[in-house]
C-alpha cells in the first residue's frame, strides 16, 4: 500500500452508521421520486423524496462491489442528503479524517484476504473495521483530496468522451447497415421462414459431466455478438456426441445462421462451422442459394427491433419460431446482397478497428488513473 505513512484500521478512523439503512427495491423507489441519491453497492443508482442521511459521509461498498477489480472504484465521498441500501458501508468519517481523502485510501487498498467471495464478493463489518488505511496529518489528507479530485475528474471526463464515441460509432454503424439495406434496387419481400429452415436447441443435464466436451460447438445468446453480426465457430462450452443425443438441440452445417430467441432476443452470428444452439437460440438453414448468408444477418440485426417487439413471455421475452418465420425479408438479387454485406463489411471492420483504439486508450487510462491514486497514497502528488 505505502511506506509513506503510517497504517490505522478503519474503524478507529469512522462511525459506522449501517443500522440506520433501509433498502428500496427499484419498485418502491419509483413510488416516491425526488432529489435525493439512492446509494448502491457501486454508486447512485436512482433518487428518492427523502434522506436517511446527510453531512460528508464516505460509501463502502458491502456485497456486490467489485473488490477484486482494481481498477474500479468501491468507495465514494458523498456530502449531502442522501439514502442508502444495505449493501453498501455508510460511514462517517471522525474528526481530522477527510472523507475525500479516505475515499481515495480506500480505492488503493487490496481487498482480497477481506473479502468472502463464495457466491458474490462481500465485506462484513468486522473485516472492514480492521482494514489497514494510511493516515497522513490532517492538513496533508486535505492536500493530497485537493490535487487528486481534479486530477481524477480530467481522467473520467477523458473516459467519458470516449464512451460517448464509441455510443455514436454504434449508432452510425446500425444507421449504415439500415441505409445499406434500404438502397438495394428492385427485389422482393419473403417470409424468413421461407428462405430459411429453422430449428431449435436445447441443453443436456448439466450434473452429466459425460454430456460436455469438445466434440459439438454448442452456442448460446451469450456467444452471439453484442453488436453487428460476426462469424460464430464455438462457444463457452461444447457438448459430446452423447450430449448431443440428449436434448432437443439439432447439428447443423457450417454456413447456418444463429438468431438468440431469448436473453436477450436478436443477437445474431454466422455459423464458420457445424453447430448446435442452446434453447434461447435458433438456428437458421438456407434452403437454397438464393440468399447471402452476409448480407441475411445484417437483415436481421437491423430488424432486432421488430423481433423484440414481438417477443412474449410472462418471465422473461421470448421469441417463437412462428413469429420469427413471419419476419418479412427484402431480398434484392443476388449480385446485389453480395456487392451491400461486402460494403457494409468492410465499414464495419474499420469502424471494428477504431472501436479497439478506443478500448485500448480507455484501458491505458483506468491504468494511469489507479497509478495517480497510489502514487499519492505514497506521497506523490499529481501538479
Amino acid at each position: 500500500m505505502t511506506a509513506c505513512w503510517p497504517l490505522v484500521p478503519l474503524g478507529a478512523l469512522v462511525e459506522c452508521l449501517d443500522a440506520r439503512r433501509v433498502p428500496l427495491n427499484r419498485a418502491q423507489r419509483a413510488r416516491r421520486p425526488g432529489p435525493v441519491p439512492y446509494h448502491g453497492a457501486s454508486g447512485v443508482v436512482g433518487h428518492v423524496d427523502q434522506a436517511l442521511f446527510d453531512g460528508p459521509l464516505v460509501l463502502l461498498g458491502e456485497d456486490g462491489a467489485p473488490f477484486l477489480d482494481p481498477m474500479r472504484d468501491v468507495a465514494f465521498f458523498h456530502d449531502g442528503p442522501l439514502w442508502a441500501g444495505n449493501h453498501v458501508h455508510v460511514l462517517r468519517p471522525r474528526p481530522g479524517v477527510d472523507g475525500r481523502f479516505l475515499a481515495h485510501a480506500l480505492n488503493t487498498v487490496s481487498y482480497a484476504p477481506d473479502v468472502d467471495a463464495t457466491t458474490r464478493p462481500k465485506l462484513v463489518r468486522a473485516r472492514m473495521n480492521s482494514l489497514p488505511v494510511p493516515c497522513p496529518p490532517p492538513d496533508r489528507q486535505r492536500m493530497i483530496a485537493h490535487k487528486l479530485d481534479p486530477a481524477l475528474s480530467r481522467i473520467d471526463r477523458q473516459l467519458d468522451e470516449l464512451a460517448h464515441q464509441a455510443r455514436l460509432a454504434r449508432e452510425l454503424g446500425h444507421s449504415e447497415i439500415l441505409h445499406a439495406l434500404s438502397h438495394g434496387g428492385a427485389g422482393c419481400v419473403r417470409p424468413l421462414g421461407s428462405v430459411f429452415t429453422i430449428t431449435g436447441g436445447g441443453t443436456p443435464s448439466t450434473s452429466r459431466p459425460d454430456y460436455w466436451g469438445d466434440e459439438v460447438s454448442w452456442i448460446t445468446p451469450a456467444d452471439l455478438p453484442a453488436g453487428p453480426p460476426a462469424w460464430v465457430r464455438h462457444g463457452a462450452r461444447g457438448l459430446s456426441f452423447a450430449g448431443l443425443a440428449a436434448c432437443r438441440a439439432t447439428r447443423v452445417a457450417a454456413g447456418a445462421l444463429v438468431i438468440s430467441t431469448r436473453a436477450p432476443v436478436g443477437r445474431v452470428g454466422m455459423g464458420a462451422s457445424a453447430l448446435a444452439v442452446s434453447q434461447g437460440c435458433k438456428a437458421l438453414v438456407p434452403r437454397g442459394r438464393e440468399v447471402d448468408l452476409r448480407y441475411a444477418a445484417l437483415a436481421l440485426h437491423a430488424a432486432a427491433a421488430e423481433l423484440r417487439r414481438r417477443a412474449g413471455g410472462s418471465v422473461f421475452p421470448e421469441l417463437d419460431t412462428a413469429s420469427l418465420a413471419s419476419l418479412d425479408l427484402y431480398l434484392p438479387p443476388l449480385a446485389t446482397q453480395h456487392a451491400v454485406a461486402r460494403a457494409v463489411g468492410a465499414r464495419l471492420e474499420r469502424m471494428a478497428a477504431q472501436d479497439r483504439e478506443r478500448a485500448r486508450m480507455a484501458a491505458l487510462l483506468r491504468e494511469y488513473r489507479m497509478a495517480v491514486r497510489r502514487a499519492a497514497m505514497n506521497g506523490y502528488l499529481p501538479r
